[in-house]
């Protein structure tokens, strides 16, 4: 009889892949002295189609003279605002204090959920952080980033004078129509 002898198939061990981490915590974005973060609302983001964005960043590069850097967008729960404000506070800024442009929709009113948010913005960024609340209205198919009704700006003009911040600047986006629409 002829015996076999079977020989056990060598152990090999697999390493187990690293976990991809996400470049906004692995890695800072380095803001140049005329740069800002772009933080969108979600409610203005959902609208904005590809060709909305260099009109947005042309209309920020006017009222600010600041270039977008990095954006995130927030409104839309707590693993948003923590990623935007891990943007802030991880960031390299080449000229400090930080500068931030905060794209709302005016025509909505400025609620508390609003509100707590530029606080809360407010404490990341440190007290003498440039920060531009930017309002559009609403928005429309023919046009996304609209010009805000009067009424509405000062609506928000109400609420921000409440928060006393002397580095907390409200502004509309776009350029009010010469049409007398308010």
């Amino acid at each position: 009889m002829i015996e076999l002898a079977i020989e056990p198939e060598p152990i090999v061990e697999i390493e187990p892949e690293p976990i991809a981490i996400p470049p906004t915590i692995e890695s800072a974005t380095t803001f140049a002295p005329d740069a800002c973060l772009l933080l969108l609302h979600v409610d203005v983001d959902d609208v904005l189609e590809p060709e909305d964005r260099p009109r947005l960043a042309q209309l920020l590069l006017q009222l600010t003279g600041w270039q977008v850097a990095a954006s995130a967008t927030f409104g839309a729960g707590s693993t948003m605002t923590a990623r935007a404000l891990d943007i802030l506070e991880r960031g390299q800024w080449q000229a400090p204090p930080p500068r931030i442009a905060v794209i709302q929709d005016g025509s909505q009113p400025p609620i508390t959920e609003n509100l707590l948010f530029l606080r809360e913005l407010r404490a990341a960024a440190g007290a003498q952080a440039q920060m531009l609340l930017a309002l559009i209205g609403d928005p429309e198919d023919e046009d996304r980033l609209p010009p805000l009704r009067a009424f509405d700006y000062t609506d928000w003009q109400r609420k921000l004078d409440q928060m006393a911040d002397p580095y907390l600047r409200l502004e509309m986006l776009a350029p009010p129509s010469d049409d007398g629409e308010d």
